[in-house]
């Protein structure tokens, strides 16, 4: 069929061409517009693909049809229309001809300029599509520019255009910047300047966006030159659009003051008449990279750092700068450092740290509240932006040495002239040091001895934030390098003993109490760290601080202000305790429950009329807030595994003591009265409300363990009711007086911008649109939409979070998250950088009156109910709330939070107890209806989103015909109020409605609700239809295949909004489209949203269904454009759905360089959805999508495993390639880890941010031989042009504001760590794959000259071990651990592996020097324990694989293992192993057993290698004792710790275990050090039995001296049950089938040992008794039916021993004494005997491999093994079998012969056995027959000629046939 027969005879393909029936003005209007938008999409999808020949035939009628579209009358060029439009002409004027280009632009000029009769719509088009083609193409034709400007500049001006004309101008302008800016005249760019800077305050919000990215062009793309004065004075004007302005306007401003602010970084020039003047010059020559700006700063620039800075801090310091402006002015810093780019920030980083410090905190003073508002902006800049993202991992610890040096060390002042730095530049310093230390992690090791001492100094500051700051530090340096451990907290409990000394003292100042509290939190801080590093950890050091703790509190001081000290911090150290497990706090707990009654007593009735002083009050409140503390530490850290009903009841009955002693106490204290006996500044009533808190947190984690709480139930709701709902009795603690707003009445005013840090008493468990409450009981699958997480501002999340929370937390205000665990649990142990923030006592105060009246609603009776819910109508409807005032919407949002908590807790009761579910009566439901309504139409969208969400809950509590009822008040209420918010309150409300009463329940209200949302859509107010969108997602998404029928509809309607005008941003008059501005997101992530769903209801089906896809597919293309990259990522996230059902039809070669570019993004969101897309490719087909990509998607994804470490999807895209290309082409894996482990940037490195040639790729060819994977990167495209199309089509909206950096970082250690993991993953997968040239260098010589090519591992040994000694030299341990495991790996897989060029000589031999060194420096003393035992390992490996025989050679790494031991050797308790000192007991442990094993593995490699027993010899007098202890102490730590602690053995034990393990602790250790007993025991248990087997000298001595091998009588010793039981219990466990590589060498191991024990001198002479023989025949039986032949075979040997050893005397002494069978069957031979059992185990042999033996079929699994095997199993069985027979007594010898030769004579007839076991069955009968007759009695004997005449019958019988 020849090509062209679809091209008619013109030669122009039917795409082209437009269905003129289609556009006629009789169909509507819509569907023509749907119709012209799906042609457009065609024509673009195929001018790409179709070649260019075709294309530039059918030019002219395509450029024809586009100009027709343009002036259209029916179907209207609206937005997506018109991008189109502009797409189609530059992919004409790109890939066709452009010689019509001039005629086409000047042609849409006559349109813009054309007067009257002619559309808006037609007008904005043609705007787009000349701002298209000239952004495009502008190059080509650059005489236009100034015709187009004039006609651009003229619309800009005339303020009489619509909004949206003016806006599409400026927008098109920026693009012709970009195509045509140097054509730039100096006039119009200074009236373009003119109009921008009045476009950037005007009203309408979207043209500050608009002018703010035009300007930002104007000074990218134009060439200008400006003066420092005037870049300030374009500066001042550029602030003013801060200004009342929203996120996106705020995004755009910051990016164009960025812009200028890096171009006064360029090179200047003076003029010589005026020196003082410098002038730069913008345009093209202005690259914003890092190297010109390093070059830059040699010379001469324009603005030095500080006065580019000053530019900023200057406006933000000004006294009256709006909330609005300084959150703008310090996302203009950040975007700076981002422009400015890493090597920039961290030559200059001493400068930016101190200009941020000082300009920013270093003002007056401040209240609490404004003060870490202020901290947080700082560190915002100097962590979120610089610290994690631009400092390198060098630069870090750089930036830690020089904030240390610059700032902590400068307090306390030395001379008399310094100023010390104030508090709150303190506090951001070391908190940003801890935030930098959890970045570096193991990296932090370089820098902690400049860190500790100074820290320690700062813990003296007067300032208790100070402390508190300087506390976390420490406990983070421990937590990163957990070394410290062992020597910080010693340090700091004995400066915290030595302060104690002095508090009596009467000449101690105030100083030395702040002093001795500081050190109390510090100890306890670094003791919470123990749980995540145990091996780190002493357990007598807790025992310490335990009764340091108990002394304190048994025996306080007189005076109250001492006392108050002691009592802290005793129960300090309490509280850190409590979080280190249930085994260790288990031994406590009694003593703690007798301190906690004694402290917090019954109040009797004569204190409840006692009359205190303030200074008692304080004591006792702080007292008891101390000890509720402990219990609150317990109950949280412990509650799964200590706290019984029992428990929890006396807790409770403690903390109903404390409430009633509360209730004698006044009810109110003057705010400003402080605490008389705390030393540092503290309020009374702030003790008072952190003493209830405490009370509330403890009754929230206690409530699921008591069934009720008796009689406080109901008195406690109250309580809780009342905290959150009177806020006006509760006085803010931040300090801040209340804030008076003099707000006009009516006029909303939003809580949420009160910046006091209290807001008028609302909870700071709403944070946006995230409620975290009730968070135990969320199900799961909700979460993902309930925060709308989507509507993210991505990486200025943080800073601009904070105009929103009047609260801003800080360490200090709860000092509980220091010293305890609290926020990891449920989360891994991972160390996160965030510092906790707590809120302040008044608020945490109400959050835990919520929390607690939350937990307690949903079991209240129902007139309770009832009346809660009066109450809350009376409060919510209280007149003397103003309607609109921020002190109502604050108790709203705490009714409604507290409301919302109690209905999750109640739908999760309901969920799990089906059958009595929680009820409401109508009048509660009447009620709480009546709450929501008023708060589900508030203007604050916060407070609607929690109300709507609390009335889904309601509805699907109540259920029923409430459902309908509610639904028809909220569709009365759209039906009759116009207000926005209202509407868009009741829209949302429906969507949860729809998805919390769920799809079945709610289905016939379905149609409805699609009715009424739908028609809410259309809704021109973006308010309205945002929201109405956002619950028609809900409910497609609630409603799954339910929704089918509407499927069509819908889609309809998104096509329809899409295509409309008021759904583009900036439709409508300013208000309105200001207000869309507010609403966080846009209708366009609302289409991606409600497509993403829909595409999942149709599922498979959109295979089939052609038009619907099309569509789908069309508008997924067009949001993948848009500019908004919120929108992006929605459509990413619909093309992964339709790579679910329909990946047919999506084209990859296009999609993955679409993905690859997102990947390079500054939002993180769009990065995470790209990678997530990418893995989702590759697991489809990896090859494919590293061919369609452009060179260096490699390099890219292993930098962002450096810059967002976060995602892990990027680590899974990694492994997935890995799994495909490891075995094929190893070499690209050693390539990349070489690349990455030695930070050399080898090929791509340097430049991916150009796209460059091809050649880039080849950083995948190998050294030695050219692989083509280089050479096909290019295919995918059809030439290099085309690269850039879609981005820039994209831009023809002219956002420009598309942030992409490339961030230049040598590789961070983690990153390295994941390489090196990946080059061991790849050397596993290519020793899986049994190809023999990868392990084989002279066959893969051999193959290579044969093919010419081929990627073989050995090829690369080198460089392996070249890695390994890199890494195991890092200086991070966890990279040394690493380097170490690689070499391992590398040493076990190529030690057989020859050299090809010397005979006879092992490859690894020659570089035997290299593995020393690499294993030497890790016993060096900066080594840790984990290092050196995994180093000991590899010695032994490396020694006994037989690599280098000679021993002299050998002698490094020899002298290493023998140091090693006699270490172990001379100290009972271990505390160093070459230069490694002061280990912990447990990692003594850890690293004695490792050097035993390293010797065992010695012991067991000399069976094989004779030069090992010079090096075993000398030691193993000292070897088999220790050998044997372990063994036993393994055994004694297996038995449950406790029986050991109470045993009367203990004596013994104890004196035969020299482990270290204190047996106080000994559950606690237990957990710590089973795991490495588990690890070492086996290869001992080898050992031992290899020594025994042989009786060797030295062993026989040592099971001389163990005590536990004496035998008493003739009972097997001790000694030998812990050695048989260890064998025989992992033999019962286990079977060789299971995943577990290690239980492949278990099995043979332990029959090998217990073969080895079976003999009298260990087992006694009577063996074990009967009922422990049966267990293990059973334990041999299951193994013969599932195991190989030569498992099979040992446990044949250890029956062989058995009969050798034991003979009849034990083995057949049960078979008279079985009287049960006697008088069953006389004659029949006894099923219970223990020979019964032998023989049933050597039949099973039998019939499991003589194929006659048995109708069952043949055993197919073993089949593997080779005949030979079997032959020997067989020929061992029959000898086996023979021995058996001559020990049986006379009575059953000759039913035994019976059976015997039933066997023999299948073997004998039996074909395949004919040569092989024939014979030895012949020798077997002549064993059996020897002396059997010697005393057979007269019936015996003739029952013997019966059997013997059958057998010889059988056989004759079989030889005739």
């Amino acid at each position: 069929m020849p090509p062209n027969s679809s091209i008619p005879p013109t030669g122009i393909p039917d795409v082209f061409i437009l269905d003129e029936q289609k556009i006629q003005s009789s169909e509507n209007g819509e569907k023509q517009e749907l119709y012209v938008f799906q042609w457009l999409a065609q024509v673009e999808r195929e001018c790409k693909t179709i070649s260019v020949d075709v294309l530039k035939k059918s030019q002219s009628v395509i450029e024809k049809t586009l100009f027709r579209l343009i002036s259209l009358a029916t179907a209207k060029p609206r937005r997506p229309i018109r991008f189109l439009i502009g797409r189609c002409y530059v992919l004409l004027y790109t890939r066709g001809d452009s010689r019509t280009l001039f005629d086409t632009v000047t042609a849409l000029h006559s349109l813009i300029s054309a007067n009257k009769n002619i559309d808006k719509e037609t007008r904005i088009a043609a705007i787009a599509t000349t701002g298209a083609i000239m952004g495009a193409t502008g190059g080509k034709v650059l005489s236009l520019f100034a015709e187009t400007a004039i006609l651009f500049l003229k619309l800009i001006k005339s303020s009489s255009q619509p909004l949206l004309l003016r806006l599409e101008s400026i927008t098109a302008f920026t693009l012709l910047l970009k195509g045509a800016g140097k054509a730039a005249t100096e006039q119009i760019l200074k009236d373009l300047m003119k109009q921008l800077r009045h476009g950037l305050v005007d009203k309408a919000l979207v043209m500050r966006i608009a002018s703010a990215q035009c300007m930002q062009a104007v000074i990218q793309h134009a060439t200008q030159s400006f003066t420092q004065v005037e870049v300030e004075n374009l500066l001042q004007h550029y602030f003013k659009a801060f200004e009342g302005s929203t996120f996106p306007v705020r995004r755009a401003v910051s990016s164009l003051c960025a812009t200028v602010l890096v171009f006064t970084q360029s090179p200047a020039t003076t003029d010589p008449n005026k020196p003082n003047l410098k002038h730069a010059t913008t345009g093209e020559g202005l690259k914003t990279s890092a190297e010109e700006a390093a070059a830059a700063t040699k010379g001469l620039t324009l603005m030095s750092i500080e006065e580019m800075l000053t530019q900023l801090s200057a406006c933000y310091n000004k006294p009256n700068t709006s909330r609005e402006v300084k959150t703008g002015i310090i996302e203009t810093y950040a975007t700076l450092f981002v422009l400015l780019g890493t090597e920039f920030v961290e030559t200059n980083y001493g400068t930016i740290s101190k200009h941020i410090l000082h300009e920013i905190l270093d003002g007056k003073s401040y209240s609490a509240a404004e003060g870490a508002y202020l901290r947080a902006q700082a560190n915002f800049l100097l962590h979120n932006t610089i610290g994690k993202r631009l400092l390198s991992e060098q630069g870090q610890a750089t930036a830690i040495r020089l904030l240390v040096s610059n700032w902590i060390k400068k307090w306390p002042p030395l001379m008399a002239n310094q100023v010390a730095p104030n508090k709150h530049i303190l506090i951001c310093v070391t908190n940003l040091i801890s935030q930098l230390v959890c970045e570096l992690e193991g990296a932090a090791n370089s820098i902690q001895e400049v860190l500790v001492e100074p820290l320690f100094t700062l813990l003296t500051h007067p300032s208790f934030s100070v402390q508190m700051a300087a506390v976390w530090c420490i406990r983070c340096v421990c937590n990163s390098v957990p070394t410290n451990l062992l020597y910080l907290l010693p340090k700091a409990l004995n400066l915290l003993e030595k302060n104690l000394g002095n508090l009596a003292n009467p000449n101690a100042s105030t100083k030395v109490y702040q002093r001795t509290i500081a050190y109390a939190y510090t100890a306890s801080a670094i003791m919470s760290v123990f749980p995540a590093h145990p091996i780190y950890t002493s357990f007598e050091l807790s025992a310490r601080a335990m009764s340091l703790a108990s002394h304190l509190i048994k025996q306080t001081h007189k005076d109250h202000k001492i006392a108050t000290v002691q009592v802290q911090v005793g129960w300090t150290l309490i509280i850190s305790v409590m979080c280190l497990g249930p085994n260790l706090v288990k031994i406590h707990l009694p003593q703690l429950l007798l301190l906690w009654k004694s402290t917090l007593p019954k109040p009797t009735g004569k204190e409840a009329n006692a009359i205190r002083s303030e200074s008692e009050w304080s004591f006792l409140f702080y007292t008891r807030e101390c000890v509720i503390s402990s219990i609150y530490s317990f109950l949280a850290h412990n509650s799964h595994s200590l706290v019984t009903l029992d428990i929890a009841k006396r807790i409770a009955a403690l903390l109903n003591n404390t409430l009633a002693f509360l209730a004698t106490a006044p009810t109110t204290f003057s705010p400003s009265t402080m605490s008389p006996c705390v030393p540092y500044e503290t309020r009374l009533v702030d003790q008072f409300y952190s003493l209830r808190r405490r009370i509330f947190q403890c009754f929230i984690t206690i409530r699921p363990m008591l069934s009720t709480y008796e009689s406080s139930l109901s008195s406690l709701l109250r309580n809780s009711l009342n905290v959150f709902t009177e806020t006006d009795k509760i006085s803010a603690s931040s300090g801040g007086q209340q804030q008076v707003t003099g707000s006009v009445p009516g006029q909303f005013v939003s809580v949420w911008n009160t910046a006091d840090g209290h807001g008028y008493g609302v909870t700071s468990k709403m944070q946006g649109f995230l409620i975290q409450v009730a968070s135990e009981s969320d199900d799961g699958n909700e979460e993902s939409n309930r925060s709308k997480e989507w509507m993210t501002k991505d990486r200025f999340e943080r800073i601009e979070e904070l105009l929103e929370r009047p609260i801003t937390g800080s360490l200090e205000l709860d000092p509980l998250v220091v010293c305890t665990n609290l926020l990891d649990n449920g989360k891994s142990q991972k160390k996160r950088s965030s510092i906790p923030k707590p809120v302040a006592p008044s608020t945490a105060y109400i959050d835990a009156g919520i929390e607690l009246f939350a937990t307690l609603f949903p079991n209240q009776p129902p007139p309770i109910q009832e009346s809660t819910f009066e109450l809350m109508v009376k409060v919510v409807k209280d007149p003397k709330l103003e309607k609109n005032s921020p002190k109502r919407a604050a108790i709203l949002v705490n009714i409604v939070v507290a409301l919302l908590g109690s209905f999750k807790n109640i739908m999760l009761f309901n969920r799990k107890r089906k059958s009595d579910a929680i009820v409401f009566s109508p009048r509660a439901t009447q009620l709480v209806q009546e709450i929501l309504m008023e708060v589900v139409v508030h203007p604050d969208p916060y407070l609607r989103n929690a109300a709507s969400e609390t009335i889904g809950r309601l509805t699907s509590i109540v259920g029923g015909s409430f459902v309908a009822a509610q639904m028809q008040i909220l569709v009365d209420l759209v039906v009759s109020n116009r207000d926005p918010d209202v509407r868009a309150g009741c829209a949302l409300a429906i969507g949860y409605i729809y998805s919390h009463v769920g799809g079945m329940a709610a289905a016939a209200h379905l149609k409805t609700i699609v009715g009424i949302l739908l028609s809410l859509s259309s809704d021109p107010h973006p308010v309205v239809h945002a929201w109405a969108l956002e619950a028609m997602a809900m409910t497609v998404s609630a409603a799954g295949l339910m929704f089918s029928s509407y499927v069509n509809s819908t889609l309809g309607m998104v096509a329809k909004l899409y295509l409309s005008e008021t759904h583009e941003p900036g439709s409508g008059s300013t208000a309105v489209t200001n207000a869309g501005m507010s609403v966080g997101f846009s209708a366009y992530q609302e289409f991606g949203r409600i497509i993403y769903e829909l595409i999942g209801t149709l599922g498979p089906e959109l295979q089939t269904s052609s038009k619907i896809r099309e569509l789908c597919l069309n508008m997924v293309e067009e949001l993948k454009l848009e500019p908004d990259e919120r929108v992006n990522v929605e459509a990413i996230r619909c093309i992964q759905h339709f790579l679910m059902f329909a990946p047919k039809n999506l084209d990859v070669k296009e999609l993955v360089p679409y993905l690859q570019r997102q990947i390079t993004s500054l939002h993180l969101p769009l990065k995470k959805a790209a990678v997530t897309g990418l893995y989702q490719l590759v697991q489809r087909d990896s090859e494919l999508v590293f061919k369609a990509a452009q060179p260096g998607l490699d390099t890219e994804l292993f930098k962002m495993l450096d810059t967002d470490s976060q995602l892990s999807d990027v680590k899974n895209v990694i492994r997935n390639w890995l799994l495909e290309t490891a075995v094929a082409e190893p070499s690209i894996w050693v390539n990349i880890t070489k690349r990455i482990v030695t930070g050399s940037s080898s090929g791509a490195g340097g430049n991916n941010s150009q796209i460059s040639k091809p050649e880039t790729a080849n950083i995948t060819t190998n050294d030695d031989d050219e692989d083509d994977f280089g050479d096909d990167d290019a295919d995918g495209f059809v030439d290099e042009d085309d690269v850039d199309i879609t981005t820039t089509a994209a831009d023809a909206s002219g956002m420009t504001a598309k942030l992409s950096v490339h961030v230049e970082i040598p590789p961070r250690w983690r990153t390295q760590l994941f390489a090196l993991e990946c080059l061991q993953q790849t050397i596993q997968l290519v020793s899986n794959s049994h190809i023999r040239e990868h392990f084989d260098l002279i066959a893969a010589r051999r193959r290579r000259q044969q093919a010419g090519l081929g990627d073989y591992l050995v090829f690369r040994v080198p460089d392996l071990i070249r890695l390994s000694f890199t890494a195991a030299t890092a200086h991070v341990n966890e990279l040394r651990l690493a380097g170490i495991n690689l070499l391992k790996l590398v040493i076990e897989k190529f030690a057989t592996t020859l050299d090809a060029d010397l005979e006879d000589m092992l490859l690894l031999e020659q570089y035997s020097a290299q593995i020393g060194a690499a294993l030497t420096p890790a016993f060096g003393a900066d080594s840790s324990s984990e290092i050196v035992s995994a180093a000991v390992k590899v010695c032994a490996i490396y020694v006994g694989s037989g690599i280098v025989k000679d021993l002299y050679q050998l002698g490094r790494v020899l002298k290493l293992l023998t140091s090693a031991l006699e270490k172990c050797k001379s100290e009972s308790k271990l505390t160093g192993v070459g230069e490694v000192k002061d280990l912990s007991p447990h990692a003594s442990v850890m690293v004695k057993l490792s050097v035993l094993n390293a010797w065992a593995e010695l012991q067991v490699a000399s069976l094989k290698q004779g030069y090992l027993r010079q090096v075993l010899q000398p030691n193993l007098n000292v070897l088999s004792p220790m050998w044997l202890r372990s063994l036993q102490d393994y055994a004694r730590i297996r038995l449950e710790s406790d029986i050991v602690a109470l045993s009367t053995r203990t004596e013994r034990v104890q004196a035969s275990s020299n482990s270290g393990i204190d047996s106080m602790y000994s559950a606690a250790t237990k957990d710590v050090v089973l795991p490495y007993y588990r690890r070492s025991w086996l290869k001992i248990m080898e050992a031992v039995a290899t020594l025994i087997e042989t009786q060797a000298p030295s062993m026989v001595e040592a099971l001389k001296n163990n005590p536990d091998a004496e035998q008493t009588g003739k009972q097997p010793s001790n000694l030998f049950y812990i050695l048989f039981g260890l064998c025989i219990e992992s033999l019962s466990r286990i079977s060789s089938s299971s995943s577990n590589k290690y239980d492949t060498s278990t099995i043979p191991i332990c029959l090998r040992a217990l073969c080895t024990f079976v003999q009298p001198t260990l087992a006694g002479n009577q063996f074990v008794p009967k009922a422990i023989f049966l267990e293990m025949m059973n334990v041999f039986d299951r193994l013969i039916q599932t195991e190989g032949y030569a498992i099979q075979g040992v446990i044949i040997e250890i029956i062989q021993r058995l009969i050798h050893s034991y003979g009849e005397s034990y083995l057949c002494d049960d078979l008279e004494t079985d009287i049960l069978n006697q008088t069953l069957d006389p004659e029949g031979f006894p099923a219970t005997a223990k020979l019964y059992y032998l023989l049933r185990l050597l039949i099973n042999v039998f019939l499991q491999n003589v194929p006659k033996l048995s109708n069952k079929p043949a055993n197919t699994r073993r089949s593997e093994s080779s005949k030979e095997d079997l032959t020997a199993l067989l020929g061992l069985s029959l000898d086996t079998l023979a021995q058996l027979v001559a020990i049986t007594p006379k009575n059953y010898r000759v039913d035994l012969l019976a059976i015997c030769f039933h066997v023999f004579t299948k073997i004998l007839t039996e074909h395949e056995f004919e040569t092989t076991l024939a014979p030895r069955v012949l020798i077997s009968l002549k064993m059996v027959f020897h002396h059997f007759e010697a005393n057979l009695e007269e019936n015996e004997l003739n029952a013997l000629a019966n059997v013997t005449c059958s057998i010889t019958h059988t056989l004759l019988d079989q030889f005739f046939e």
